[in-house]
């Protein structure tokens, strides 16, 4: 049978929707790599890469028009020898190194920006794998306090029975339903979050991405602070102010420039007419150097003083904070470790707690009680995991290259 146009539409559309969707974690990198941040931020490199060459072009020529020596009380071009017709042109000509020095100031900002798209690929990427790692994290502590909620119903029906029993279990029973309303509140509270890191995964690539967390590689870092983006962009200024300086001393030096004058002179009484032509070249001479290029050269100077206070402060504060984020990385993976041998411990504990229980010699709140435990240290060791992954992301962002 053959197939409606309806259908092979419908076909159709189900297909791209299929091919919309990426499947692994280096489509979504693409993706972040055409995000507009970036492009913004690239496009603002192209700019300046054109500005860069159009430094380089000549001002647009004069055309020049015009009457010379003409009487005001009856204008002709046949009366008096001076009287003509003009028709010319003037082209300045800016000094070769000022354009020059202008021009790699231009290149400079374009090369600092392209430094700068990098950087910000870097960082959506880590923006990237922290949201997929708290989603991840998220899913696991919904999973983990569903299961408390379980076994707080059946503590609260074990309790129950002791009550009717007429044992004096009052406090505990009032104990489990706090700890049960944290637990609610809690599944309230990862619903929230769950919204938010959807919506940051949204912002990022589209939509949420059904892919595993990837595996991150553990930058180690040998204090090298020029390593760290902001302060290889921070470098980037000083060249860009020394061009600065460049140009402004450039502007000492003189500017030329060219003109051309064809002039026509018609027949009279006292000249039989003929034409002739001028042409100048110009010299600009820096008169004014102490009240316009100094200040412009003093200026520039102290541009760059600026750059180099900034990156020196640059390489401090990035010295400092990538150190502390280095540190709470080492720190994050300690405390993992230390919950996985707690975590050991505590299932012993709860297979202990069962086996007492089904030979009769414990009761179900002990067993319940040890399982609670069990899942509060998962919680807890998932919470960690995510902040390693997390704080990775964030140093190896920071970082240039794949050290």
């Amino acid at each position: 049978m053959k197939l409606t146009n309806f259908t092979l539409t419908c076909a159709a559309i189900l297909l791209s929707v299929s091919q919309a969707h990426a499947t692994s974690f280096d489509e979504y990198l693409q993706r972040l790599k055409e995000h507009p941040q970036v492009a913004s931020v690239l496009s603002e490199s192209n700019k300046f890469k054109e500005l860069a060459k159009g430094e380089m072009g000549l001002p647009d020529p004069q055309l020049i028009l015009g009457v010379d020596n003409v009487p005001v009380d009856d204008p002709a071009f046949d009366r008096f020898l001076p009287s003509s017709k003009v028709l010319g042109f003037k082209q300045a000509i800016p000094s070769y190194s000022l354009r020059k020095a202008k021009s790699e100031k231009q290149q400079g900002m374009s090369v600092k920006q392209s430094l700068l798209a990098d950087y910000t690929i870097k960082r959506l990427e880590a923006y990237l794998i922290t949201a997929l790692t708290e989603l991840d994290k998220v899913k696991q502590l919904e999973e983990y306090s569903q299961k408390q909620l379980k076994y707080y119903v059946e503590l609260e029906s074990f309790i129950k029975g002791q009550l009717e029993s007429g044992s004096s279990v009052y406090g505990r029973f009032s104990e489990i339903d706090v700890e049960r309303t944290e637990v609610e509140q809690k599944l309230n509270n990862l619903k929230a979050e769950r919204d938010t890191i959807e919506a940051e995964l949204t912002r990022l690539v589209g939509e949420v991405p059904q892919i595993s967390l990837p595996s991150l590689p553990n930058v180690q870092w040998n204090n090298d602070i020029e390593q760290a983006y902001a302060v290889s962009i921070a470098k980037e200024d000083i060249g860009i102010s020394q061009k600065g300086i460049d140009a402004a001393d450039s502007a000492f030096g003189p500017n030329y420039g060219i003109q051309a004058l064809y002039k026509q002179r018609e027949d009279g009484r006292s000249f039989a007419g003929d034409d002739w032509f001028s042409v100048q070249a110009t010299v600009s001479v820096p008169l004014w150097y102490h009240w316009n290029q100094k200040p412009k050269l003093r200026a520039a100077e102290s541009a760059k003083q600026t750059a180099e206070f900034s990156y020196d402060n640059m390489k401090r504060m990035w010295q400092k904070k990538l150190t502390v984020i280095a540190s709470e990385r080492d720190v994050a993976l300690d405390n993992i470790s230390l919950l996985q041998e707690k975590k050991d411990a505590i299932r012993e504990i709860v297979a202990a707690a069962e086996r007492n229980y089904e030979a009769g010699n414990a009761e179900l709140e002990s067993v319940l009680d040890a399982q609670i435990d069990e899942l509060t240290i998962a919680s807890r060791l998932a919470t960690q995991r995510s902040r390693h992954i997390k704080l990775s992301a964030e140093f190896n962002s920071h970082i240039m290259g794949d050290k």
